[in-house]
């Protein structure tokens, strides 16, 4: 239950051996691979020209053209881009999959092995291809049956034309013309040609826009069409407008045909689906490995790597690299020294039961390597304050069951997995309290220790020693610390000595109103006042002069913040009465319907408004116990500042890929 002991990594192997070794360190999954460009020992090397960084070599998915450096990382880059939105594009035809049957089924499993595997890689390869392909006659498909669509209306609208315009050329004596004119409200120009007695008119069709229609007349006749905005027909066909027609509605059928095949197979896609999501994370596993040469030095003929690695999972990485490399790779390993206490990554080792709360620890900011986690004390401050916040036997147990069915029913990854684990944690205290305050969804139980209506003051005067010995724990906390780290004079004046004068003023109180504990105010009284003396005093040595009698002061004048911080806890008491008052004013508005209306309507109204009161008390308990955790605890011990532990690992986007060995909870 603490963080997580590092060592120093060391490695130095030949340039032909560059992607196995980041290959098996990938697989382990063990290993932060350090910047060797920044640090310090290697800066002359680099400014004397001694060493380089390694070339960044990839070929292309074709295998027969190598790109590098930059140029390699974009062409993944690019194919990961080109894999992302195949798999948006194939999304689209797939069978929707409902979020319950997703959290079910999860992400799919392979073995490393299987990842690497080159004919994997070529057979997504391949499916890609077939999929673009098809993906692309869709939309040529598409565009074609709507442009043969068009021509269709325009040829439905001549079907009655019986003879082709291109025939009506040849005749001496007579002229003949197809095309339209518009139909407007009166019809004028229709009229007008109609009564041209050298003019005959055949309409073939009429709609609201216009006439088409078939014209004769003499030769010898001179007829101005342009008078009626006559528009000639501009038919290329070689069929008359029925037969063709008919041709092409055959040919669009043909194609709607074809286009449904199409869409079928891409329906039973979800092979090819799960073939791409590898594939993707598998490039983008590639491109980190890519990535990493950055950070490595070469000579020419050796490769040179830094990095932090687990103490307790050592001996695993060397197994594991001796049994690829055997002695083609020289491992090195260091204690981590102070000089490296800012530079070392944090990883966080706690109880099974306790390692859901490190996500409270997170959220504020990880360990520096120096200092003691404080995921185990925290832990057990977080479910009291959370369940005294919300406080409701039905609530606690709803939460509960919930949680633990996500928990078996879901495949769910592991972030999501431990937050439904930290919650599940926190239901049991919910129901608890639940039962200490007699409150089941918003219903009061027969027996209740503490009842919300009548034990307000007992509750109140109940958060505020909650938070006597939280402050008094942070304090502690905050000396253990200080004197871990031999800085016995801050360990007194911030840490022991408050928590003596607290403890005294506590005397002091207790002394004054309980008869029979007098001599306690007295003891108080002393207990306070020696320690805010001890707190000068100590302030002055520490300075070695008066100056230090200013800092004394200042740190006393501090007890106004410890009173304030005792005081924010007076809302484990407000949050928790205002839920079940919540709840039980729901219950009210739902007693009140008549009682056909209350088992039907009120049955829904009552179920909506509990879960708004559910969701609303949880949210208060999440955040409130957050920020009493972060300013009234920690703020009496803990710094942070930690960075997390970043291991070269594989992608996970899409899929979960099972190493050959589970070194990583080792």
């Amino acid at each position: 239950m603490a963080i997580s002991q590092m060592k120093k990594l060391s490695l130095v192997f030949g340039t032909d051996h560059l992607d196995l070794v980041l290959r098996t360190l990938q697989q382990s999954q063990l290993v932060e691979v350090r910047d060797m460009a920044r640090l310090d020992h290697w800066q002359d090397a680099f400014e004397e020209g001694n060493v380089r960084l390694p070339q960044i070599v990839q070929y292309d998915a074709s295998g027969q053209r190598s790109l590098v450096d930059d140029e390699a990382l974009q062409y993944l880059l690019q194919r990961q881009q080109d894999l992302e939105d195949a798999l948006a594009n194939l999304s689209i035809f797939l069978p929707p999959v409902g979020k319950l049957a997703a959290l079910r089924q999860g992400s799919p499993s392979l073995s490393f092995g299987q990842f690497e595997e080159s004919q994997r890689q070529q057979t997504a390869q391949k499916a890609l291809k077939a999929l673009d392909q098809k993906v692309y006659r869709l939309e040529q498909l598409q565009r074609d049956i709507d442009q043969m669509a068009e021509t269709c209306r325009d040829l439905e609208k001549w079907q009655n034309l019986s003879v082709l315009p291109q025939d009506l050329t040849g005749f001496h004596f007579l002229t003949a013309r197809v095309g339209t004119i518009p139909s407007t409200a009166d019809d004028r120009f229709y009229h007008q040609l109609k009564a041209n007695k050298d003019i005959f008119v055949e309409e073939i069709y009429h709609t609201e826009l216009e006439y088409g229609l078939l014209l004769f007349w003499q030769s010898s006749n001179a007829v101005s069409l342009e008078d009626y905005h006559f528009k000639p027909l501009v038919y290329k066909n070689q069929m008359l407008p029925l037969k063709q027609l008919q041709v092409n509605q055959t040919l669009i059928a043909d194609w709607l045909a074809e286009k449904e095949a199409l869409l079928e197979e891409l329906r039973q896609s979800q092979e090819v689906l799960v073939q791409l999501q590898v594939e993707t994370d598998y490039v983008l596993s590639q491109y980190r490995r890519q990535e990493v040469k950055k950070q490595l030095v070469s000579t020419g003929h050796l490769i040179a790597l830094e990095g932090w690695v687990e103490a307790a999972c050592l001996d695993k990485l060397q197994e594991l690299l001796t049994e690829h490399l055997g002695h083609l790779i020289y491992i090195e390993s260091h204690d981590v020294t102070p000089a490296d206490w800012e530079e070392v990554p944090i990883k966080l080792h706690n109880h099974p039961y306790l390692a859901p709360f490190e996500l409270v620890t997170e959220m504020y900011a990880l360990p520096k390597y120096q200092e003691k986690d404080p995921t185990p004390f925290l832990a057990p401050l977080y479910i009291t304050f959370f369940g005294m916040m919300v406080a409701d036997l039905g609530y606690g147990l709803l939460l509960y069951v919930v949680t633990l069915l996500a928990l078996i029913c879901f495949n769910l990854r592991k972030s999501g997995r431990r937050l439904m684990t930290f919650f599940n944690r926190l239901a049991i205290s919910v129901a608890i309290w639940g039962l200490i305050y007699g409150s089941c969804f918003g219903f009061d139980l027969p027996v209740a220790l503490l009842s919300t209506k009548t034990d307000v003051i007992t509750i109140l005067v109940l958060s505020l020693l909650f938070g006597f010995v939280t402050l008094i724990f942070g304090l502690l906390l905050g000396t253990w610390q200080q004197v871990r780290m031999k800085d016995y004079a801050t360990a007194y004046t911030a840490g022991a000595a408050w928590a003596l004068i607290l403890l005294g003023l506590l005397f002091f109180v207790v002394g004054k109103n309980l008869s029979g504990l007098a001599y306690l105010s007295i003891l108080g009284k002393w207990l306070a006042l020696s320690n805010a003396l001890g707190i000068l005093l100590v302030s002055v040595l520490k300075n070695k002069s008066l100056l230090g009698l200013g800092s004394g002061l200042y740190n006393l004048y501090g007890i106004s913040s410890y009173l304030s911080d005792l005081v924010s806890f007076t809302r484990l008491m407000a949050l928790g009465l205002s839920g079940a008052s919540i709840g039980s004013a729901f219950n009210m508005i739902v007693g009140i319907f008549p009682p056909v209306t209350r088992f039907t309507v009120g049955v829904f109204i009552f179920i909506l408004l509990h879960a708004i009161n559910i969701f609303l008390s949880m949210l208060s308990g999440y955040v409130h116990g957050a920020r009493l955790i972060f300013v009234e605890f920690f703020g009496k011990f803990y710094e942070g500042g930690g960075r997390a532990f970043s291991p070269l690992t594989l992608a996970d986007k899409y899929v979960n890929v099972n190493g050959e060995t589970d070194l990583e909870e080792n």
